[in-house]
């Protein structure tokens, strides 16, 4: 059998993240290949960098101190949920030997998520090129999430790129920066729309409310939480429902009625998935939404939207965005998936005619 090293962004506490990790390693063992996520751990997410951000103040030391046995908790939560899914390597640190740890293929896959974001990775991180690394290299659905890059940057980006026997992007938007760089590549459908919903309920855990929910889900980057959740009491008040948030710690959500604790990527699938509504300022939070058909409402991140936006308008669904406050109007309209569900399989056998003919 054929075997695939892919790296991604699957470290962290975000459950998109290790979502896309599962539904990656789920495609290509869909196509009758072998695996296995390179196990990459950027500085940025290390519990060194954690004690190195603490010592500013001795106030944010303490704050540190004691989430220190949470922060351990929850990384084991989502690092063990991804383990029992999916073939995942050794971790392969910032300061090891990247081409002597990263297991040997004979394909080498970059995937999803963030993983060329110039920001988010704190610079360029040629890891995630696979820089170095002598074999066949193809980018499925790799994300930028920027609308321009460095000049440095996209030179070093453009003569990478020209090693790869494939490029597909999961945006638009990077489609055309990259075209503007006479690098072409093809827009593809995030990896975990690469599964229904009947296959992403066997990954879920089981339902958390027996109440009729909202569910709110914003990760990060939170533009105005206020605005939000005066949309979310809106709604929750016209259709009788509970108001639910998660925390990844001890912390209760203030603005909800019931907050989960300590939850794992199966736990937030679930949470989506029985929920009546859902809130959310994600991609992934609207990427499931729209997979598993919920009827749901997106606010825009404070940066990195683009991703957002591409998927909207990939499946007609640029009503479901909000800027202010939702309107009664806006409260009653039922998103309509028929169309989408149309374009959602298209889609799916264009990355499944992708993959096939770049994995060859």
């Amino acid at each position: 059998m054929i075997k695939v090293s892919f790296i991604t962004v699957h470290v962290g506490f975000n459950f998109g993240s290790k979502l896309q990790a599962i539904a990656t390693s789920e495609v290509l063992k869909k196509l009758g290949y072998l695996p296995i996520c390179v196990n990459y751990v950027p500085s940025r997410v290390t519990y060194k960098r954690y004690w190195q951000t603490s010592f500013s103040s001795i106030l944010k030391f303490l704050r540190r101190f004691l989430f220190f046995p949470i922060q351990v908790i929850t990384r084991y939560k989502f690092d063990s949920y991804l383990n029992k899914h999916c073939k995942v390597s050794k971790p392969i640190y910032a300061e090891d030997d990247f081409i002597k740890r990263c297991p040997k293929a004979d394909i080498y896959i970059s995937g999803s998520d963030q993983l060329w974001n110039y920001t988010h990775n704190e610079g360029n991180d040629t890891h995630y090129f696979f820089d170095g690394i002598v074999g066949k290299k193809i980018a499925y659905a790799s994300s930028i999430s920027m609308t321009s890059l460095p000049e440095d940057y996209a030179a070093y980006v453009k003569e990478q790129l020209s090693q790869y026997a494939a490029i597909s992007v999961r945006e638009q938007s990077a489609v055309e920066l990259l075209g503007k760089m006479g690098v072409n590549a093809t827009h593809l459908l995030d990896p975990t729309f690469m599964l229904n919903k009947e296959e992403w309920k066997t990954f879920a855990s089981k339902r958390l409310v027996k109440d009729k929910y909202l569910f709110v889900y914003l990760p990060y980057n939170i533009k105005d939480k206020d605005l939000i959740y005066r949309s979310v009491r809106k709604i929750a008040k016209e259709k009788n429902l509970k108001v639910v948030s998660y925390s990844d710690n001890v912390i209760k959500d203030k603005y909800a009625d019931k907050t989960i604790y300590f939850v794992n990527p199966g736990e937030v699938l679930s949470l989506i998935l029985h929920a009546e509504v859902v809130m959310t300022n994600s991609f992934h939070g609207t990427a499931f939404s729209i997979n598993l058909n919920k009827q749901f409402w997106t606010y825009m991140p404070s940066s990195f939207s683009t991703r957002i936006t591409s998927i909207l308008n990939l499946c007609g669904l640029n009503s479901r965005l909000l800027e202010e406050e939702i309107s009664e109007e806006q409260m009653n309209e039922i998103a309509d998936f028929s169309h989408t569900n149309n374009v959602l399989q298209q889609e799916r056998q264009k990355a499944y005619d992708f993959l096939t003919k770049a994995l060859q």
